[in-house]
């Protein structure tokens, strides 16, 4: 499993946020597999889709992936509350991503799968 992150997939992104969730997405698209039945590829959802970045081809499990430059805490930011409790709570709530990168070295330091029936 490569570590690095491609700083080449970040050109012509300006904004901090842009170009870290561009280096991690790309980096769980090259480098991760559906946890839930080992298929190889994992598809993105566009942009923006509410509390979904990954879904599997094959079994349909869908992923969210939070990332942070520093170590993870008991809290993890996301943009609405509400929309992120009422995906929790449904019927289909997502599996989960946690990984940690440098941006001195460019690469991943940890990577972690919280599956959804911890949610539930």
């Amino acid at each position: 499993m490569e570590l690095n992150l491609n700083k080449s997939c970040t050109d012509g992104y300006i904004s901090r946020s842009q170009i870290a969730r561009v280096l991690t997405e790309d980096w769980v698209k090259t480098n991760s597999y559906c946890p839930s039945c080992g298929n190889e590829y994992l598809n993105r959802f566009e942009n923006n889709a509410p509390v979904a970045d990954f879904i599997c081809s094959s079994c349909k499990s869908e992923y969210e992936l939070k990332s942070k430059k520093d170590a993870f805490t008991l809290k993890i930011v996301d943009g609405s509350y509400r929309t992120m409790m009422q995906r929790i709570n449904s019927e289909n709530n997502p599996h989960f991503f946690f990984l940690n990168y440098s941006l001195q070295t460019f690469e991943v330091l940890n990577f972690l799968v919280i599956p959804n029936h911890y949610f539930r």
